[in-house]
């Protein structure tokens, strides 16, 4: 017998042939009902559509479940490799593998909600409280948050779908809007709370009763099928009150309201709101279907984490462009490295906290917390990794300006957040070699950090001397990528100058084998940077925040004070030299042109100058050539210390010379008084000896010495990935001291 179903109130029909009769019968469609807090208005979609509702909203929740998923594997593959050691090459490798693969998901993802959202309309351009449809696609076109009637097995089931897939011929049902408040909802009620200093406040949240109450009025309006099913769900009005008044009352956010427009609707989609009734990637495996075993689901993030359910609010801190970081590499002038190539200067990171609503929040939530947009209802990335390399082995050349995409990527923005108005803060961390594999604070967000442009260079990362203050400014292709856009600027000030950003300065020119990194920073703020360890070791840090733009001034006044000469180099001899130890080449060229000059400074009977230590005697200058010497104990290559012979200039920057003829200065300097000189029979001194020889220092041979015993260049030469976690060495202490030497002329014996 074959049947052929009758459509009732205009749905499908289906018809069987499995014999020769047929026979009509009438079967009803049961629809479903939908309701749309914005315009409080509810949805009647008959069987036919409805199934085609949900399609279009599973496939956006799976499209967010999968980028979900490959976000959470690529953390923990990023987590792992941070536990494996530097020389364990094979592992390394395996991983770079599997973190290549899990941004090729992680990019398909994306690529897919992109195609999916590409033409939604701004959400501020969007009608307010009006839910749209296909009819409005021309002008319009929005993501529809529907809260299911029927409800789900986890609770409150949230529908999202674009508006032009909602027909325009579905039944609507609008609340009695003459109860409406203005800036309201009929189904709300206004509820004071205490605050946590024990001030009494006013907020509304949604009162199921009173909702329920308003849809009764409708009632008889709709059809028995829809009235039943409003009925036999009426309880799903108490449990979506109870979710979002309870988001409400533990929000962080006091005294916030309900939020219910487009940008909302947008923000919860974004965090997944759809996935608690669908597929959540926090307890299925995505690619297998499989729930997680309850050991892996322990401390794992809730969808909804970051996210105030009832504002539509989020925070969270980011790490971009990844919890590893980024390596920043500069090409290398094949003229003085033989083979040019790229210099790894370092890894940075950038750790952003952010308070975000809106749409701003949404693509928060849609990226992972790596790309913010000033498109209101946009903020999909072109590419989650598009440049060479992935994850840990992530490199970008910080003097070339980052690919900014055409067309649909144009509005792609990483720090637009702040433009618009996020409350955003946070920090520029390095991987600091002598922390090991920790990250430092290099850096904080600085105020009004977003309008801070042009500070100097034309690539992705520089650096300037600023108001006493250090100024990072770095543009979002750094930060993410090809096709991040936007910057922002990044503050060192107080003792992290010296502490943080000095230390990693120069470790920046030891990796690119002291070229002076020109193309990230204009000459005059990394002159700039070269008075700064100078000054601190006369005066102290204050002196250089409060010398501000006037510190090369600061610095040539200083010369001319003897106090202030006399200050650097005790500190120098204090501290062994480790005063200089982060200083450029022309700081410490500064530092021993000063040291060497005799005719201005001081006079030869200093008790300053020729202060000597327990084992010296008999020569001059000393203390000043102990300081010479103190000064180069940092000194990594043959190829830095000539660096610092050839800016043997008190005033960094006033120019360069031969360096060999310099070095012969600084020798002539420490040969004085080091002649040895022959004693005749000293008596019961040394007994049977005929001549004493005294040897008053070696300062100069140590100086000779000290520069044959260096290595021409850095132990791994620079552009090697090993080169940018590699710590300073300081040069064998043989040749940092000296001692009066007494020798038996006859015996060769030494004292």
């Amino acid at each position: 017998m074959a049947v052929k179903v009758i459509p009732w109130d205009g749905c499908y029909s289906v018809m069987t042939r499995p014999g020769g009769v047929c026979k009509e019968v009438v079967a009803p469609s049961f629809p479903r009902l939908y309701f749309h807090p914005d315009s409080e208005t509810l949805l009647a979609v008959d069987q036919c559509d409805w199934h085609e509702l949900e399609q279009e909203s599973n496939r956006l929740t799976y499209c967010l479940a999968k980028r979900a998923d490959a976000v959470q594997r690529i953390e923990q593959l990023q987590k792992d490799v941070t536990t494996l050691g530097w020389s364990d090459v094979p592992e390394r490798s395996r991983y770079q593998n599997l973190l290549k693969e899990e941004y090729r998901h992680l990019d398909e993802a994306c690529q897919t909600l992109r195609a999916e959202l590409a033409e939604l309309t701004p959400t501020e351009n969007l009608p307010v409280a009006t839910l749209l449809d296909e009819k409005s696609k021309k002008n319009a076109l929005g993501l529809m948050e529907l809260i299911d009637v029927k409800g789900g097995k986890n609770g409150t089931k949230y529908v999202y779908v674009r508006s032009d897939k909602i027909r325009s011929h579905w039944r609507r049902y609008r609340l009695n809007s003459a109860e409406k408040k203005s800036g309201g909802k009929t189904f709300l009620r206004a509820v004071e709370y205490t605050d946590k200093d024990g001030q009494t406040h006013t907020r509304h949240e949604i009162d199921p009763e009173k909702l329920k109450g308003q849809l009764a009025k409708l009632k008889p309006l709709m059809k028995a099928w829809e009235v039943k099913l409003l009925d036999d769900n009426s309880g799903v009005w108490s449990v979506w009150a109870q979710e979002f008044n309870r988001s409400l009352e533990h929000s962080p956010y006091e005294g916030s309201g309900m939020a219910f427009d487009a940008q909302a609707q947008l923000l919860r989609w974004a965090y997944g709101a759809s996935m608690k009734g669908v597929l959540n990637p926090f307890e299925i495996d995505i690619r297998t279907g499989q729930y997680k075993p309850k050991a892996e689901l322990h401390g794992k993030t809730s969808v909804y984490a970051n996210l105030a359910l009832a504002e539509a609010k989020s925070s969270g801190k980011l790490h971009l462009p990844d919890n590893v970081g980024v390596k920043i590499c500069y090409p290398l002038d094949p003229a003085k490295i033989p083979g040019g190539g790229m210099g790894i200067l370092g890894t940075f990171r950038f750790d952003i906290e952010l308070a975000l609503s809106g749409s701003v929040g949404a693509s928060l939530g849609i990226e992972a917390g790596v790309n913010i947009t000033c498109d209101r209802a946009k903020g999909l990335p072109v590419k989650a990794m598009p440049d060479e390399g992935y994850g840990f082995w992530r490199q970008i050349d910080v003097t070339k300006e980052g690919h900014i995409p055409i067309g649909g990527g144009a509005e792609l923005g990483v720090f637009v957040g702040a433009e618009a108005g996020a409350n955003v803060s946070g920090a520029l961390v390095w991987l600091n070699p002598d922390h090991g594999d920790k990250y430092s604070t290099l850096a904080k967000v600085g105020v009004g950090a977003a309008a801070q442009a042009g500070i100097g260079g034309s690539g992705q990362l520089s650096f300037a001397w600023k108001g006493g203050k250090v100024r990072i400014h770095v543009s979002g292709g750094l930060c993410w990528g090809t096709g991040g856009k936007g910057s922002m600027s990044f503050e060192v000030d107080g003792p992290a100058i010296m502490s943080e950003f000095m230390p990693c300065l120069i470790y920046m020119l030891r990796n690119a084998d002291y070229v002076r990194l020109m193309q990230i920073m204009m000459a005059d703020d990394y002159y700039a940077f070269c008075a700064i360890p100078l000054l601190v070791g006369m005066y102290g840090i204050n002196r250089v925040i409060d010398a501000g733009g006037n510190i090369a001034t600061e610095l040539k006044n200083s010369w001319d004070k003897k106090d202030s000469r006399v200050a650097l180099m005790t500190s120098i001899l204090n501290t062994k030299g480790d005063c200089l130890k982060f200083a450029p080449p022309e700081s410490k060229g500064a530092a021993i042109a000063a040291l060497i000059e005799t005719n201005l400074w001081d006079n030869v009977a200093s008790p300053v100058s020729h202060g000597e230590t327990t084992c010296e005697g008999g020569a001059v200058f000393s203390a000043r050539k102990r300081a010479i010497i103190y000064a180069l104990r940092w000194v990594q290559s043959q190829r830095e210390y000539e660096n610092v012979m050839q800016h043997l200039s008190k005033m960094p920057g006033e120019g360069k010379s031969n360096w060999r003829i310099n070095e012969q200065k600084v020798i002539a300097f420490l040969a004085q008084g080091e002649a040895p000189k022959t004693y005749g029979y000293a008596g019961s001194l040394v007994p049977g000896a005929q001549n004493i020889m005294i040897e008053p220092s070696q300062y100069a041979e140590n100086l000779r010495n000290l520069y044959l015993n260096l290595p021409e260049t850095p132990a791994i030469p620079p552009g090697h990935v090993n080169m940018s976690i590699l710590p300073l060495r300081e040069v064998l202490p043989t040749y940092l001291y000296s001692c009066t030497q007494l020798i038996d002329s006859l015996h060769g014996d030494t004292e």
